[in-house]
């Protein structure tokens, strides 16, 4: 049976994905994230990016949903809609905005 986390190993180790915190709970929970930034182009796909959006491993973050916050890099972001599942639901995405 193949298992999805040899991705998520890899894409820690090349450095495309970073520490976050949903700091809703007590106590914290820490989980890896894909972090894209509005005006930032992905060089992978040559997308441009318009909003911020979080990919993760949808189990490391069971707690994530609308509204919560999240810490990334020192930033706080909000969840500005309910995460979405991606493909067979191991990884999920969801749009932030930044707050101040």
């Amino acid at each position: 049976m193949w298992d999805n986390a040899v991705f998520d190993e890899a894409f820690d180790q090349a450095g495309m994905r970073e520490l976050a915190s949903l700091v809703d709970v007590d106590p914290e929970v820490d989980f890896m994230v894909r972090l894209d930034r509005p005006d930032v182009i992905d060089e992978a796909t040559l997308v441009h990016s318009t909003d911020y959006e979080i990919e993760f491993t949808t189990a490391s973050a069971p707690g994530l949903k609308y509204h919560s916050r999240v810490r990334i890099g020192g930033k706080l972001y909000r969840v500005r809609q309910e995460p979405t599942a991606r493909g067979d639901g191991y990884w999920s995405r969801a749009l932030l905005e930044l707050l101040p």
